[in-house]
């Protein structure tokens, strides 16, 4: 059954964590264990979907597996399956690396098989019909060489001299399992930029494999020799998997106050660019502890929050992102400046074609993007990630887009939808408990309030301050305006210079709006003017939410008129207040404040209550962010006499966001 997933927010990630087996290594260990000469052990499998496909295949193979709690032992039968009488039907699942090296371990032993995938397994070209042939396999597929496939097992198959073209290490490895099970001494030549997970486990258990690299490092060549005593694997604990790590990295790099350390992280030179190119972007990222395992490389990874920015990816080295570029992508996302990523084909004929998917999704949480031939540019927020929309993430049954939306959620507070998330359980099916249990719960609350004119907002604001003392945090964003107002003035032209405002605006610090004259007569009589201008609201949209989400106080309380429905919409606040009061009582009090505070005595009440009256059906009434009460505001009525009465109430709402924060 389909679920759909709306994720949590604002979350951030504390503490140290081992990750289960990487999925690639598993699915290796598992069918070369079947291949051993005798029998293998091995910890802190893969718990994923395509990890368990692997395990299965193997035992419909008649290959015994017991299972001991996180141990597995696994009783090989030598390279080359013992023949089976009758054809036997495998399901793979969504597994392309399984599809890949089971058929070539299939083709080459005395067994005739078909093999068939889900839906989105069986919409992706298998690429490795034509490589199997040259060893003298005879594979039936369809015209486009798609699953369902009829494997006619051929246990006399011959040495063979192939080129590889394509960047994949599943079609090399699938080259490399052929001519395990065949006569002779094969050569493999191909590019020197994919996992190379199976010829370093084969080296160390001993197999007869030569890898020389040739012309800098950049050609692979491969010389193996088939019908080859196959060594066991011995207590071996796989290491956590990055391209799963890579998820809660990206987290914990754009969350707040995050501090995480994943234990024993296989860090191939092939499998963690993502971490290089995350450093680039300004990712505290520290890799210790490194040690050599079983062939490989391991360590203990490090991750703080921090500020990313944006990349220019080299297209020579999207073969070894392949995996992880959907998680870059939200890392782009949220980072400042523009980042391109290039040479993007590959990326179309995985679980989906996630290229398009990404991008699509991408937008409709408010991310500025395009795609520009085969590359995607990303170039941050727009405002689009701040309405009210919730969108609903499409993940086409791809686990790597459920889980980069996952994140995408975890660290913003745009409300998402995902469709179909339990499709994650293909590769990482704990990660929502591992995030729960990593979680530190968030002291900060922001608090959204807005209101009609003279409804008492700003008095409301300092004496939650005073109550809450150092704790609370008042932000009445209305002295944005009053300060460009000021620039406008000082500069004394007749008309505005909105562009030169636009830009003065970008440059407000908080520090400016406790100047004493953004308060004077001359900065009210033109505010009003300047804050309708559309380009110059727009600009002050991104330095208001800069100052509110950069505060450190645990109360945020921000005043004004479009707060709660264009400011900080739907999640973007924990609290959303609406402070109103009778009209006639707003005019008394505006009244007696102007009587106390200007000795001319030449406006009356009735003059302020016309006043009152006009604004708010102005406010109301206008085309760019109209006064409104947002369904999920609560309504504050101001009144009373005596302002205690709104602060009760208010502290105890605040009490219970605080709670459920």
């Amino acid at each position: 059954m389909a679920i759909k997933k709306s994720p949590a927010n604002n979350v951030n990630l504390q503490g140290s964590i081992e990750l289960s087996g990487d999925k690639s290594i598993s699915i290796r260990v598992i069918l070369l264990s079947a291949w051993a000469h005798g029998i293998s052990t091995f910890y802190n499998l893969g718990n994923g979907d395509d990890v368990k496909t692997a395990l299965t295949t193997i035992q419909k193979l008649g290959i015994k597996v017991v299972n001991d709690k996180s141990k597995f032992t696994v009783f090989g039968c030598g390279v080359g399956y013992d023949k089976i009488k009758n054809s036997i039907n495998l399901n793979m699942g969504n597994s392309g690396t399984c599809t890949r090296l089971v058929t070539a371990q299939l083709a080459s032993s005395a067994i005739t098989s078909r093999l068939y995938g889900d839906k989105s397994l069986s919409k992706r070209p298998l690429r490795i019909i034509d490589v199997l042939s040259e060893f003298g396999c005879n594979i039936k597929a369809n015209k486009k060489k798609f699953l369902p496939i009829k494997i006619y097992g051929n246990p006399d198959t011959i040495q063979s001299n192939i080129s590889i073209n394509k960047s994949s290490a599943q079609i090399i490895s699938s080259a490399i399992f052929c001519a395990m099970n065949s006569y002779g001494i094969s050569k493999i030549i191909s590019k020197n930029d994919s996992r190379d997970h199976t010829e370093k486990l084969l080296k160390y258990l001993k197999y007869p494999i030569n890898i020389k690299l040739k012309k800098n490092n950049k050609i692979k060549k491969i010389s193996i020799t088939g019908k080859q005593k196959l060594e066991t694997i011995n207590n071996y604990r796989i290491p956590s998997d990055p391209s799963s790590a890579a998820f809660l990295i990206v987290l914990s790099t754009l969350s707040e106050n995050s501090d995480l350390t994943i234990k024993n992280v296989l860090i191939n030179k092939f499998r963690i660019h993502f971490i290089n190119i995350l450093l680039k972007m300004g990712a505290k990222i520290k890799i210790f502890k490194k040690r050599n395992y079983f062939g490989e490389q391991i360590a203990d990874i490090n991750v703080k929050s921090s500020k990313l920015s944006g990349i220019k990816i080299l297209p020579e080295i999207v073969p070894s992102i392949i995996d992880e570029l959907p998680i870059l992508f939200i890392a782009a996302s949220f980072a400042k400046g523009e980042s391109s990523f290039p040479n993007l084909d590959e990326l179309k004929i995985k679980e989906s074609d996630r290229l398009k998917v990404m991008y699509l999704n991408l937008k409709k949480c408010g991310v500025d993007c395009l795609i520009k031939k085969n590359s995607l540019i990303i170039k941050g927020l727009s405002e689009r990630y701040f309405s009210n929309e919730i969108p609903k993430i499409d993940t086409f049954n791809d686990h790597r887009i459920a889980l980069s939306f996952l994140v995408f959620s975890a660290v913003s507070r745009k409300k998402i939808i995902i469709d179909n998330f339990d499709t994650v359980n293909v590769s990482f099916p704990n990660v929502e408990k591992l995030i729960k249990k990593l979680y530190k719960k968030k002291d900060k609350i922001i608090i959204a309030l807005d209101g009609t004119v003279s409804s008492g907002k700003t008095s409301i604001c300092k004496s939650l301050v005073k109550k809450y003392k150092n704790e609370a945090f008042f932000f009445d964003s209305g002295l944005l305006y009053r300060k460009l107002s000021l620039i406008h003035l000082k500069k004394k032209n007749k008309r505005i210079n909105v562009k030169f405002l636009v830009k003065s605006a970008e440059k407000i610090k908080l520090k400016d709006l406790k100047n004493p004259e953004l308060h004077s007569n001359e900065v009210s009589k033109i505010v009003s003017k300047i804050a309708k201008i559309k380009s110059i609201r727009t600009a002050l949209l991104q330095v208001q939410r800069n100052i509110i989400f950069k505060n450190k106080n645990k109360i945020v309380l921000v005043a004004g008129r479009d707060i709660g429905s264009k400011v900080l919409p739907n999640n973007f606040s924990d609290l959303k207040l609406f402070i109103d009061a009778p009209v006639h009582i707003r005019a008394r009090r505006r009244f007696n404040e102007l009587k106390a505070k200007y000795a001319d005595k030449s406006f009356d009440y009735k003059t302020v209550l016309r006043q009152l009256m006009l604004r708010d059906k102005v406010d109301s009434l206008r085309k760019i962010s109209p006064l409104i009460k947002v369904k999920s505001a609560h309504l504050i009525s101001n009144r009373s006499k005596y302002i205690s009465t709104p602060i009760i109430k208010i502290m105890r709402l605040i009490k219970k966001a605080s709670l459920s924060n």
